[in-house]
C-alpha cells in the first residue's frame, strides 16, 4: 500500500478477490466432476490437454499487451484522461494479434493431436479456438480493471468467467455435442465475458480523450515482444506436468486423475495469483515514483502474510483431500493423485512468500529480466519432468513442478537485487 492509502481498501480487495477463488474452486471441480461423469475420465484427459495448449497459445494470442497496459494504467490512474490513449493503443494491435493466433492455433489443432497421440485433442481445439480470440482481448481488458484498481469488479468478471464455463458445458451436454467438443466451453465463456468487460471500461474511460492513441501502439508493441515470451513460458510451466504425462502416459486415464489433483493445487495457487493482482498495481506505483525502499518494506510484509496463509490452506488441502472426493461421489481411482496433490502444495508453500511478487519485473519495466527468470522455471520443470516422470509417474511429475517453483523464487530475488537495487 501507498503511504496514504487507508490498509481498508487493500484488505477489502483482497477479500473480494479471495472470495472469487471459492467461485473458481466450486465450479473448477463440478466442471471436471461433470466431464468425467458424462464422458468419462478418457475424455477428462482430453479436456485438460486441450486446455494446456489453449492455455499456451493464449500467450501468443494477448503477445504480453495485457501487462503493458496494467502498468501504464496503474501508474496513471488517477489521470483517466491520460491513459486512454494508452488502452485504446493496447486493444487496436490485440485484435489482430489475438484473430492471427486463434487462426493458427485451429491450424495447428491436427498437429498437436498426433503429438499427444490424440485425436480428441485435435477436434476440441477446432470448436476452442474463437475462445482464444475473446481471451486474448479479455486479458487487457482486464489488465485495465487491474491497473485502474477496480478490484471488486475484477473480482467479480474472474467469478463469472467460471460460471460461464459451467454454462456453456451445459449447453454443450443439452445439445449432444460430444465429448470431443466439449472444449466448445472456452468459445461461449469468454465470448460473453468479452461483452461484460466492454460495458464495464467502456464506463470508466473516457474515449474522447483517447484520439492520440496510435502513438502508443509502438510502445505497448515493444513492450509486448521483450514481454510475450515471458506469458507463454509462464502458461506452459503450468502445463507442462499434464503435457508430459500426455506424452510419457500411453493411457489418458492417468493423466486425467493427475489433472484433477493438479486443478485443485492450482486452485490454491490461485490465492497466490489473486495477492499478485492486488500487489501489481502497487508494485507499478512505487517503482513509478522511485519508493524502492518502500517497495522493500511492502515485499517484506507481503511475504510473511503469504507463508502464513499457505501453511493453513495447504495443511487442509492435503488432509481434506481423500474426504472431498468422498463428497464429491469421486472414482477411489482418482485416490491415486493424492500424493503427487500434497507435493504440488509443498512446493508452492516453499515459494508462496514471493509468488504474489512474481512480476515485479515486468510492473519495473525489466520484461526481457522476467523473460529469463520464466525461462530457468520452465527449463528446470522439462528437464525434471523428463528424468521423473519415466520412474515416478505421477508423484514424478508433481516433484519436477515443485522444484521449478523454489528456482523461480532464487532467480527472481537474485534478478530484482541486481537490476532495481532492492532486496526482497
Amino acid at each position: 500500500m501507498s503511504a496514504h492509502e487507508p490498509h481498508g481498501k487493500f484488505r477489502s480487495d483482497v477479500a473480494w478477490n479471495f472470495a472469487s477463488i471459492a467461485v473458481l474452486g466450486v465450479s473448477g471441480i463440478l466442471l471436471n466432476t461433470l466431464i468425467s461423469e458424462v464422458y468419462g475420465a478418457a475424455a477428462l484427459g482430453v479436456f485438460n490437454q486441450v486446455w494446456a495448449a489453449y492455455v499456451f497459445f493464449s500467450q501468443l494470442a494477448v503477445g504480453g499487451i495485457d501487462l503493458s497496459v496494467l502498468k501504464e494504467v496503474a501508474a496513471g490512474s488517477k489521470e483517466r484522461e491520460r491513459i486512454a490513449p494508452a488502452v485504446v493503443g493496447a486493444l487496436v494491435p490485440t485484435l489482430g494479434l489475438a484473430a492471427a493466433a486463434s487462426l493458427v492455433f485451429y491450424g495447428a489443432a491436427g498437429l498437436v493431436g498426433e503429438l499427444l497421440k490424440s485425436p480428441g485433442v485435435a477436434e476440441g481445439m477446432r470448436w476452442a479456438a474463437a475462445g482464444l480470440f475473446f481471451f486474448a482481448v479479455n486479458k487487457v481488458l482486464f489488465g485495465v480493471v487491474n491497473g485502474l484498481r477496480r478490484m471488486r469488479v475484477f473480482a467479480v468478471l474472474q467469478s463469472c468467467r467460471f460460471l460461464l464455463m459451467l454454462a456453456g458445458f451445459a449447453l454443450v451436454a443439452r445439445f449432444e455435442l460430444g465429448a470431443d467438443r466439449v472444449a466448445f466451453l472456452f468459445t461461449f465463456a469468454e465470448g460473453v465475458l468479452c461483452v461484460l468487460l466492454v460495458l464495464e471500461v467502456g464506463v470508466q474511460i473516457p474515449w474522447r480523450a483517447a484520439r492520440e492513441w496510435s502513438g502508443w501502439v509502438p510502445r505497448h508493441v515493444a513492450y509486448g515482444i521483450r514481454s510475450c515470451l515471458s506469458g507463454v513460458l509462464m502458461e506452459l510451466n503450468s502445463r507442462v506436468d499434464v503435457l508430459m504425462l500426455g506424452y510419457f502416459l500411453d493411457d489418458d486415464g492417468p493423466v486425467g486423475v493427475y489433472s484433477f489433483a493438479a486443478l485443485i493445487a492450482e486452485g490454491v495457487f490461485q490465492l497466490m495469483v489473486k495477492l499478485q493482482n492486488n500487489y501489481n498495481p502497487l508494485i507499478a506505483q512505487h517503482v513509478a515514483l522511485g519508493k524502492l525502499r518502500e517497495l522493500e518494506q511492502l515485499v517484506h510484509r507481503g511475504r510473511w502474510w503469504s507463508w502464513l496463509l499457505m501453511l493453513g490452506v495447504g495443511a487442509v488441502a492435503v488432509g481434506g483431500y481423500p474426504l472431498g472426493l468422498e463428497l464429491i461421489g469421486r472414482d477411489v481411482d482418482m485416490l491415486a493423485g493424492w500424493p503427487a496433490f500434497g507435493v504440488l502444495i509443498g512446493g508452492i508453500f516453499l515459494a508462496a512468500g514471493y509468488m504474489p511478487f512474481q512480476q515485479t519485473l515486468l510492473m519495473a519495466g525489466r520484461p526481457g529480466w522476467h523473460t529469463a527468470m520464466m525461462a530457468c522455471m520452465v527449463a528446470t520443470n522439462f528437464v525434471g519432468n523428463a528424468l521423473l516422470i519415466p520412474p515416478f509417474g505421477l508423484l514424478g511429475a508433481a516433484l519436477a513442478t515443485a522444484l521449478a517453483m523454489v528456482v523461480s523464487v532464487l532467480v527472481l530475488r537474485w534478478m530484482v537485487a541486481r537490476e532495481l537495487g532492492a532486496r526482497i
